[in-house]
This record gives structure tokens, C-alpha cells and sequence, in this order.
């Protein structure tokens, strides 16, 4: 069974096929298992999800050591989005997970678990491997695992007995999906169907990725409740301006052609500022946000050349610096050193003979969207001075 999945490249695999024998299973794959962990090449035979996570996954030998209760109850409470989803995760879940004799298990943004609840058979099992509140199941703590495969793939995984790193997790199925704030991109947290590997079926993995989405769409209808009271209990200026949350999450934009989120800089503070992709603003704080207006105040850049390559914008804020890629930094080079501007067929000269032109003005664009502002057309010229 397959399921396609927004994030992730590949349809979403389930570890069994609907009637497969999993006793079956767990002998064909501990073959595999041994030939990876003697020293061997993955075998070709490995699901391409789980031999992904093999090649990450850490130390085998690393204890767990879980955090104390204090510790568990603060992250709980930093973590407001992933707080207000535990009620949909128990209503949806919990019961079924209960019925096929597994345990739900929340995790947060960083791996540590949270949350158990489900049968107190099966609780006091994953307590003896470490699968507790408290406890990080990251790959880089305990190897390949549903939670940390999960968590570097971005999408629902279902880690079968032995396609567990280690040994003592070789008797359960775990079936973990992301939950991903559709508006910021960032991580909120993992749940999990954990029980013994007799329980694996491929409908956990398309209901918990179902729960998964649901929580997202919620954290979506959230976001946009959140913006449209920023806008409307915000007083906007006149003229040209973008009202942004904290996050950069766009609520309202007069003048600006902009996508629904800008990235604002870590150093964000009242008056002149970059922000890559916008160019030079007047920042104003607002409750829940920032008022970000056009400014024609004076910038020059600096080109830095080296194995990482930079843009340095020196504004009356500060320096902001900017990445390049080494076809970044050749465009700019040559803008530099024709301060009237260069045509299409002179950029040619940096690219193979014959590469077409609507490959070049790509590259082109995604240069512009990085500095804002700061390059125009007709022909391609800076519009500040470059220093030394």
C-alpha cells in the first residue's frame, strides 16, 4: 500500500502489505539486518525509506537517558502548537491504537517524547527499551526508529521489527507521521502507533498520516485567523508597506509583490533594515508583528569572494550578509565592473555555448529575488554603488 504525500518525493510506503504474514517478514528481513550491521553494504533489497535512515543513523551504543519530569512539563508547555493538537491526536487515535493493541506516543520538535498513552501492557514494554516521556529518539540517539526517520524525512514512515537499528526494538512496529506547520515549514511535532510487530498493518500508516494532515490543516485555519486579526487591528500608513507577523508570515501588503512569507532578519529591530527579497525598510513594531515600510535610504554592496562566496549589504541598519552560489557571485562581479549595465548577450560569457537564454534569466531572477531591489533590467545594472 502507497499514499501520496505532499512533502516527500516518493509515495509513502507501508511496511507490510494488507494480509502479509508478519512473522514471516520479521525472518526475511533479519538477514538483511545482520549483513547491514556486520560491517556490509545495505543490501539492494532494503525499503529505500529505511535505507536512507540506516545510512544516518548514529551510535547504536548510546544510552538514553530521558529528562526529568520538570523538564518534560516545561517543554509541554513551550510548545503551544503541538499542546493544542494532543486533544485531536487522543480523540482520533488513542481508542483505535488502544482496540489493535498499541500505544499513542507524541514527540516534539526535537524528538523527545512527550506523551504515552495507550494499553498498560504494552507501556510497560516500551519502558523497558527506553521508550518513555522524557526520552530523544532522534536517529542520532538510537539509530533508525519511526520518530527519527520521520523527523529527517519530513513524511509518515512505518519502521518494521527489524528494520529497527537496534535489537531490542526488533519485536515492535512503529508507524510515525510529522506534523509540519504548513505556514512556517517548521517541525511541531511526531505521532506514533507503536505496539509488537504482529499488530503492523498498512491502514496505521494511512490513519496516522491522515491525523497528521488534519492537525496541519488546523495549524493552517490557526495561521489565517492570526493574520486577518493583525490586519485588522493594525493601523497601516499610507504609501508602500508589508505587515508582517513575527515569523515573517505575510498579513496585509500595499506596493509590494511578495509571497506569504518574508524572511525577516534574526537581528529584527525598530528602523532601517534589509530583508532579502524586499530590500531596504523602515521597521515598525505592532503588537504581533512588524509594519515594514519602502525606504529610499542609502545602501551599497560589498562583494566577497572565496569558497563561500557573499554579498554584503551595508545599509544605515547594519551589514547584511547574503549567500551565493559561485554563478551568483560571477553575475554580480560583472554588474560591478559595468557600472552602466550589461545586456543579455554579455551575460552569455558565463555560461557553456549554447546553454538558452531563458536558462540564464532564470538564474538571473532568483539573483534579483535575493537582492531585492537592488538589480534592474533593460539593460542589467546595480542600482548601488559596490564598495571595496
Amino acid at each position: 500500500m502507497t499514499l501520496e504525500h505532499g512533502i516527500t518525493r516518493e509515495p509513502i510506503q507501508a511496511a507490510l502489505t494488507a494480509g502479509e504474514d508478519p512473522a514471516s517478514k520479521v525472518r526475511s528481513l533479519k538477514n538483511l539486518y545482520q549483513h547491514w550491521a556486520q560491517g556490509a553494504s545495505i543490501p539492494e533489497l532494503v525499503r529505500p525509506v529505511v535505507a536512507r535512515s540506516w545510512s544516518r543513523a548514529g551510535s547504536l551504543g548510546k544510552g538514553i537517558v530521558p529528562l526529568d519530569s520538570a523538564a518534560i512539563g516545561e517543554r509541554r508547555e513551550s510548545n503551544q502548537e503541538l499542546n493544542g493538537l494532543v486533544g485531536l491526536f487522543r480523540d482520533r487515535l488513542l481508542s483505535m491504537a488502544t482496540q489493535a493493541g498499541n500505544q499513542l506516543v507524541i514527540s516534539d520538535q526535537q524528538g523527545y517524547v512527550l506523551w504515552v498513552h495507550g494499553p498498560s501492557t504494552v507501556r510497560r514494554r516500551s519502558d523497558g527499551i527506553g521508550f518513555i516521556p522524557g526520552a530523544r529518539w532522534r536517529e542520532a540517539d538510537v539509530g533508525t526508529n519511526g520518530i527519527g526517520a520521520a523527523m529527517a524525512e519530513r513524511a509518515p514512515v512505518q519502521i518494521f521489527g527489524p528494520e529497527h537499528a537496534r535489537e531490542e526494538q526488533h519485536s515492535w512496529v512503529c508507524t510515525s507521521a510529522p506534523v509540519i506547520n504548513p505556514c512556517t515549514t517548521g517541525l511541531v511535532g511526531t505521532i506514533t502507533l507503536a505496539g509488537s510487530f504482529r499488530t503492523a498493518h498498512p491502514h496505521s500508516l494511512a490513519l496516522a498520516t491522515s491525523v497528521a494532515r488534519e492537525a496541519e490543516s488546523m495549524l493552517r485555519a490557526a495561521h489565517a485567523l492570526k493574520m486577518q486579526h493583525l490586519a485588522l487591528s493594525t493601523a497601516v500608513p499610507k504609501g508602500e508597506y508589508l505587515l508582517v507577523d513575527a515569523q515573517g508570515s505575510v498579513a496585509a501588503a500595499h506596493g509590494y509583490s511578495v509571497g506569504s512569507r518574508v524572511s525577516l532578519p534574526r537581528s529584527m529591530s525598530e528602523g532601517q533594515n534589509w530583508i532579502a527579497g524586499v530590500g531596504l525598510v523602515d521597521a515598525r513594531s505592532t503588537a504581533g508583528g512588524w509594519v515594514l515600510l519602502r525606504t529610499q535610504e542609502d545602501a551599497s554592496l560589498e562583494l566577497i569572494a572565496g569558497t563561500n562566496p557573499q554579498a554584503v549589504v551595508h545599509s544605515p541598519s547594519g551589514a547584511t550578509r547574503i549567500p551565493l552560489s559561485a554563478k551568483h557571485w560571477q553575475i554580480l562581479a560583472l554588474l560591478a565592473s559595468c557600472p552602466s549595465g550589461v545586456a543579455l548577450q554579455e551575460l552569455q560569457q558565463l555560461w557553456p555555448a549554447g546553454t538558452p537564454n531563458v536558462t540564464i534569466r532564470a538564474e538571473i531572477s532568483r539573483l534579483r529575488s535575493k537582492l531585492h531591489g537592488l538589480i534592474v533590467s533593460r539593460p542589467y545594472r546595480l542600482v548601488v554603488p559596490v564598495v571595496p
